[in-house]
């Protein structure tokens, strides 16, 4: 994890050098940078990610719930990338219009998992 912090501090630096001389160049340094780092993130978290699955699928429970867990994580997780960079470049109205489509994403995305909860509520009566 210290690569990843040494990286984001890296970018900060050359961010903050970029911003003052040319700003336009700061904004895709920032998003490039954010980026990179999240895909890093993301590829460590793979392999830990798929042993809690097959885990988890040992003790019965569907694959197909537990990728829907996945998702939501992935949409909570862009959406408060994409929010923070909005927020970072004085877009805050454009934040919390990705914050709402963050949250009906997700909305959306839970309506099959509440589905299978009223299913078998209605079989158990």
């Amino acid at each position: 994890m210290v690569k990843f912090a040494l990286f984001a501090l890296v970018a900060l630096i050359v961010i903050l050098m970029l911003k003052q001389y040319h700003p336009e160049y700061a904004l895709i340094t920032a998003i490039c940078s954010g980026g990179i780092l999240l895909i890093f993130i993301l590829l460590e978290l793979l392999r830990p990610l798929e042993a809690l699955l097959d885990t988890l699928t040992s003790y019965g429970v569907e694959r197909g719930l537990c990728d829907y867990v996945i998702k939501a994580a992935g949409i909570c997780i862009a959406t408060n990338f994409s929010v923070g960079l909005c927020a970072d470049f004085g877009q805050s109205s454009l934040a919390e219009k990705v914050q709402m489509t963050g949250k009906v994403a997700l909305l959306i995305l839970s309506l099959p998992i509440l589905q299978n909860i009223l299913e078998v509520g209605f079989s158990l009566l």
